[in-house]
């Protein structure tokens, strides 16, 4: 049989899931059942001299069931404490679930913390972080459990199928012993342990099986496998693909630019040149306050939608940055190489945005790179959209 081998503390964080779901998924009276009127409130006490004949459910914070159920019972809570007799099968969900009933049908539990005191007669199913069967509870057939932590200190009368991160055993087990233990975790049978069955478990190390424990049938140990995660082999072609894509797109945009609005790229070319240290200042105040402006004014709900054009006009101009600075550097290197006064500014474009992907491309240094062109071309295009809408006061 196969077990979950990765148990501990993500169980721990499921089991509190689901009761979580399950108690804010149930009904918000706290009682319901055929043939009950129960008070409306979060704590539930049913005392012992009260008797349900048919299905009974409830939820609420606290409950304390003391009451003889003559069906089955189906419980949400908190705290979760029953203790009355049940003819039927019990199903509890809670974050601290006690069981000291005689139930003659099933157990399935969930809970953060399950303690089970009494005598199931059926099959036990119980789910949660820390499990404690104590020595005086006793499963009358089979019981499977995944579990952080589980204490089997009782007396089960077929097989136990256990998961978990540990495990002790110190009672009666009637039939086999199927079990898994987390990469993390340890198996241990106490003195008083039997297991007239097999015993098989999987675990990182053999079980810890002490002075007077027994194992009566045949016992198989499988070794966990601790494999160290290697990393990921990087993908050079699928980088490369990644970068030509980024390059062609931006050649593109640089087309756009450079036909259509040929003057405005000449007149931010112009003004790059002008004072660069003074456009990064500008650049690196503009990519911090421009957001949070935005932020303020999507808050005001009726500017929120001005806010979403504003957003996306603030990232359309942090891309073009290196289309701006692309031709700028294209045009100062074909200058330097051919000697022209004044290149075309379409190869400007792309041998800029060439050298600018280039450089980007190199580890730690790219990401530098990549900053300045963002804070030099935003700080440059923003005094040029001021000027020209003469927003300079």
């Amino acid at each position: 049989m196969k077990f979950r081998q990765k148990l501990g503390k993500k169980l721990n964080i499921l089991v509190l899931l689901i009761v979580s779901v399950l108690i804010l998924m149930a009904p918000s009276t706290n009682c319901q059942g055929k043939g009950a009127d129960q008070p409306q409130n979060i704590n539930l006490f049913l005392s012992t001299d009260q008797v349900f004949e048919n299905v009974y459910w409830a939820s609420g914070q606290n409950i304390n069931l003391n009451s003889q159920m003559k069906d089955d019972v189906y419980l949400a809570g908190a705290n979760v404490v029953v203790s009355g007799p049940i003819d039927g099968d019990l199903m509890v969900a809670g974050s601290s679930v006690v069981i000291n009933s005689v139930i003659k049908g099933d157990l399935r539990v969930a809970g953060a913390t399950v303690t089970i005191n009494g005598k199931i007669e059926g099959n036990l199913t119980a789910l949660g972080g820390t499990i404690t069967i104590n020595k005086d509870a006793e499963i009358g057939k089979s019981a499977i459990i995944l579990g952080g932590n589980v204490d089997e200190f009782g007396k089960i009368k077929k097989n136990l199928y256990c998961a978990a991160g540990n495990l002790l055993i110190n009672n009666e087990i009637t039939g086999s012993a199927y079990i898994g233990i987390d990469a993390e975790g340890s198996l241990t049978l106490l003195p008083s342990a039997i297991i007239n069955g097999n015993f098989e478990y999987t675990a990182p190390f053999q079980a810890e099986i002490q002075a007077g424990a027994q194992i009566k049938g045949e016992e198989k140990f499988t070794q966990l496998k601790i494999e160290t995660p290697q990393p990921a082999a990087p993908n050079y072609m699928l980088r490369l693909i990644f970068w030509l894509a980024g390059l062609l797109g931006a050649i593109v945009v640089g087309l756009v630019m450079v036909f259509i609005f040929k003057n405005f790229v000449g007149k931010i070319k112009m003004e790059l040149e002008k004072n660069i240290i003074l456009n990064i200042l500008k650049g690196f105040v503009y990519l911090i306050v421009i957001p949070i402006a935005l932020m303020i004014l999507a808050v005001t709900f009726i500017g929120f939608p001005l806010s979403m054009i504003l957003g996306g006009l603030y990232l359309t101009a942090i891309y073009l940055c290196r289309i701006f600075i692309g031709v700028y550097i294209g045009e100062k290197v074909l200058k330097k190489i051919f000697r022209q006064n004044a290149p075309a500014a379409v190869w400007s474009m792309i041998i800029g945005l060439l050298i600018i992907y280039l450089i980007c491309s190199i580890p730690l240094l790219g990401w530098f790179v990549k900053l300045a062109i963002v804070l030099w071309g935003l700080g440059t295009l923003l005094s040029v959209l001021k000027k020209e809408l003469k927003l300079e006061n």
